[in-house]
């Protein structure tokens, strides 16, 4: 049976993960409309997956900077504080945020490309 309390989460992981996406599309169409050429396609196109290659890489960068090795090599040179599970699990909830949005703006790359 499936727990209604984890699909809920995923639910509402992917609708923020939508939004927030949707929230970096606006502001690069009003850019194109004010300060390119006609609309471009192509130059939004380039746009979205650019920035959702840098979310991708980000979330990445975000999961692993919690990882046991990586902490351990933060306290040695940083006097950061040492690894919990705890800080493990939010790390990795956060990143898988930064991960979906960017996935999102790679869909909606993908989509103006077909569809121009």
């Amino acid at each position: 049976m499936i727990d209604c309390g984890k699909l809920c989460r995923l639910g509402r992981t992917i609708k923020r993960s939508f939004v927030y996406a949707s929230i970096v599309l606006v502001p690069d169409l009003i850019m194109l409309a004010f300060f390119g050429k006609p609309f471009s396609a192509k130059t939004l196109t380039l746009i979205l997956f650019l920035e959702g290659g840098l979310g991708l890489l980000a979330g990445s960068v975000i999961i692993v900077s919690a990882t046991p090795s990586v902490a351990k090599a933060g306290e040695l040179l940083f006097k950061t504080s040492s690894w919990s599970q705890e800080a493990e699990r939010h790390a990795e909830m956060i990143g898988v945020k930064w991960m979906a949005a960017s996935m999102f703006l790679v869909l909606f790359g993908t989509l103006v490309s077909a569809l121009f």
